[in-house]
């Protein structure tokens, strides 16, 4: 029944490539630009929960660059940090790479990660019902890995710890959690620890 209602979005349409890159591309411009999921859903109702939410989640990355984060200062800084041994596939690239500054994180959003998804595609073409625009689509929007998992818990915890202020997600801040531990104010210790020599 699963297997029925994911080839009933746009996996299967001819045109599939091009619908899935236009659907992500509008999703994503009316979410980056602080839209709600309620409108992502009635400007794209033909996608299936989970590609609405795949593009919702990336936008929300987008739209929480720059606001203040719990462990790291930023929600950049906590990309890039956590991205530094995460590489795009093939490239030895890290993602932190694209956490330097928001017009290269958009531009990764909007065309090197439609690109990775084509690649991908070429790759396994037999993922999206046999076609390469299946594959692609599938790609795109619907392949969840453990990569999109982790990236919307990371989302989803800084969005919400940002939204509530919920003093408990200091306890995710190491050193603030060490001062505590060892009775120490945290003014006294470093806030930034050197980076391993390589």
């Amino acid at each position: 029944r699963m297997q029925r209602a994911e080839e009933s979005a746009i996996n299967l349409d001819p045109l599939s490539a091009r619908s899935a890159l236009f659907a992500y591309w509008r999703g994503l411009a009316i979410c980056a630009a602080g839209g709600k999921y309620s409108r992502l859903c009635s400007a794209l109702p033909h996608l299936t929960p989970q590609e609405r939410l795949c593009i919702y989640s990336l936008a929300l990355h987008l739209r929480l660059f720059g606001d203040g984060h719990y462990r790291s200062g930023t929600f950049q800084n906590d990309l890039a940090k956590n991205l530094r041994n995460v590489a795009l596939p093939a490239t030895g690239v890290p993602l932190s790479v694209f956490c330097s500054c928001r017009p290269l994180a958009l531009l990764f959003a909007w065309l090197l990660l439609p690109l990775a998804a084509l690649v991908a595609a070429v790759r396994r073409p037999s993922s999206g019902g046999g076609s390469l625009g299946g594959a692609f689509a599938s790609s795109l929007l619907s392949d969840w890995s453990w990569f999109h998992y982790w990236r919307l818990n990371c989302v989803l915890a800084s969005y919400h710890a940002l939204a509530t202020s919920d003093p408990g997600y200091g306890l995710e801040d190491s050193l603030l959690s060490l001062a505590r531990a060892c009775g120490e104010p945290s003014r006294n210790l470093p806030r930034a620890l050197p980076e391993p020599s390589p």
